[in-house]
């Protein structure tokens, strides 16, 4: 087997020793059902309650429901606000995640108009541009914190602002999900409404997540069932994820300060290695405003999955522009990417074909990263050097 390094971890990261075993742990010992009258059930309430005042207190937040994860709690942040009021306008970025653009279809039931905006080049909702959609009868903006593909962190203290001025009656809701345990936030200081985040992109499991939730938020639940979350969320709580998430974010927070310049530091090792090889590649996302860990590139003359495949066989796992989405169904414009964000940028099919996204976490070792350039480099010259432009590049 070749050496194994792992760099999609704006995908998933893997959990802790330390998390799997509290779960284990959990799973065996606090089997009861929290809702149950019983002394099987005071265990598992408890250790619940333990875990939402944890999470709670992270953020600054009012209250929290537990999810099944980010996108489940995009969903009850957008559209749970929007059931609270009258019909009108959702606006949202033309890059954002799928989980905040398909709410489009819910809030249509509720004759409620989605607006989505366009971005820059950089994957960024320009201040601007914002404003110029902002009215009376906006109800929900939802905005992305920092960008899952190309690492650009948002305008966000502008962008709220610009929403409390204009739109004052408005839900803010913000996905957090690739920020949450790596860039510090503060939902009261930020005057937000709501904030989704998810465990297994920082360390915890995956199915569980969260709705972080301000006290002036006004929301409505998407599923009743049973009643629990207070009424937010019906189903039986997962107790063992609350306690893994709880854990994962105790983790992520400690080493926060100290984990985001290692994982900036490796993404600027690979970049410089790849681009020293090969000048034609670009970063892409903004320059200075991005994420700590993701590293979005585009090398012109590689098919980027071809190049992870090969990677792959050697060990090196990564992930392409486009591993995420399926067919661009809203477009059939053929000279148009699959990938809507690499279409909302401005990429055509052939540029957006060439994107790689390399990303990082506080365990991948500085040696870790120069194994992994040297792979992406020595591939990327044996596809280069067969590629029918081979020549006029040399």
């Amino acid at each position: 087997m070749p050496r194994q390094i792992y760099l999609d971890n704006a995908a998933t990261t893997r959990p802790s020793d330390r998390v799997v075993g509290a779960m284990h742990e959990a799973q065996r010992e606090l089997f009861g059902n929290p809702s149950s009258k019983h002394a099987h059930g005071a265990g598992p309430k408890k250790r619940l309650h333990d875990a939402r005042e944890f999470l709670r207190g992270t953020l600054n937040a009012a209250e929290i429901v537990f999810t099944s994860g980010g996108s489940e709690a995009d969903y009850l942040g957008i559209v749970g606000a929007a059931m609270t009021r009258s019909p009108g306008r959702v606006l949202m970025a033309q890059s954002d995640h799928p989980a905040i653009l398909q709410t489009s279809e819910l809030l249509s039931r509720l004759r409620c108009h989605t607006m989505t905006l366009p971005v820059t080049r950089d994957g960024d909702l320009h201040p601007e541009t914002l404003f110029d959609a902002l009215g009376a009868d906006v109800r929900v903006v939802a905005l992305m914190h920092g960008h899952n593909e190309l690492g650009t962190l948002s305008q966000l203290e502008e962008l709220v602002a610009l929403v409390r001025r204009t739109s004052p009656e408005a839900h803010v809701h913000i996905d957090l999900v690739q920020t949450y345990g790596k860039i510090p936030f503060d939902l009261d200081a930020m005057d937000v409404d709501s904030v989704a985040v998810s465990a297994h992109k920082f360390h915890g499991p995956k199915g569980a997540g969260f709705l972080a939730l301000s006290s002036k938020a006004r929301i409505a639940p998407i599923m009743r069932a049973g009643g629990q979350e207070n009424g937010m969320r019906g189903g039986t709580e997962n107790v063992a994820g609350a306690i893994g998430m709880m854990i994962a974010a105790e983790d992520a927070l400690l080493r926060q300060a100290t984990a985001a310049p290692h994982t900036e530091s490796l993404c600027e090792l690979v970049e410089r290695a790849v681009i020293d090889a090969i000048p034609d590649a670009e970063r892409l996302g903004h320059p200075t405003r991005r994420l700590p860990h993701i590293l979005s590139l585009r090398i012109p003359g590689i098919v980027g999955e071809t190049l992870m495949l090969r990677c792959d066989e050697r060990g090196v796992a990564f992930s392409t522009g486009s591993a995420c989405h399926g067919h661009n169904e809203e477009s059939r414009d053929p000279k148009k990417p699959d990938n809507h964000v690499l279409a909302a940028i401005g990429m055509d099919r052939r540029a957006a074909r060439e994107v790689i996204r390399v990303s990082f976490s506080r365990h991948t070792s500085v040696e870790d990263a120069e194994f992994a350039a040297e792979v992406i480099v020595d591939e990327a010259l044996a596809l280069l050097r067969t590629s029918p432009d081979a020549g006029v590049r040399r």
